[in-house]
């Protein structure tokens, strides 16, 4: 009875730290995996990948031909590239991680600041610039010179 006791403790320890280190393994090859694809870079990712408007165009083009892309930027993710793009008149932004094979779509969170990454580029990029918006036909309640100006928008129809 002793010795099938002290088996079975042995046995439990192995496949824990079988499990330990098959789990170790997976999430460093990973890790390895999502940052690099052809060998180790050289920590500046972007030596050793790139992505250009026109390859974004063929990807998210790819698609739907009607995708407009409107920058590629290094995201502040590691491994990610911040695709922005216009499609049916509406501006959003997506990932291409650096072996060009997914497309991330979603918010990004920074965990430690709480920050909505996307959410704020979105912000940036759907800025409406209110200095182009013409005025010439509008009807102007108070003084026309007044330091802050409210712009109302009104569907006649």
């Amino acid at each position: 009875m002793m010795g099938h006791i002290c088996y079975t403790r042995l046995m439990r320890k192995l496949v824990s730290i079988a499990a330990a280190a098959a789990t170790t393994f997976t999430l460093a090859v990973s890790a390895y995996g999502f940052a690099s694809t052809t060998g180790a870079c050289s920590g500046n990712c972007v030596s050793c990948h790139s992505l250009n408007q026109s390859e974004a165009q063929g990807i998210l083009g790819s698609f739907n031909p009607a995708v407009r892309v409107l920058s590629v930027k290094k995201s502040k993710v590691g491994g990610l590239w911040e695709v922005a793009f216009e499609f049916m008149g509406r501006k959003s932004v997506v990932y291409i991680d650096y072996a060009k094979k997914h497309i991330i779509e979603g918010s990004i969170i920074d965990i430690r600041t709480k920050a909505n990454i996307t959410s704020e580029r979105m912000s940036q990029l759907n800025k409406v610039d209110v200095s182009k918006i013409p005025l010439s036909d509008a009807l102007v309640m108070g003084r026309a010179n007044a330091p802050i100006r409210v712009i109302v928008f009104d569907d006649p129809v």
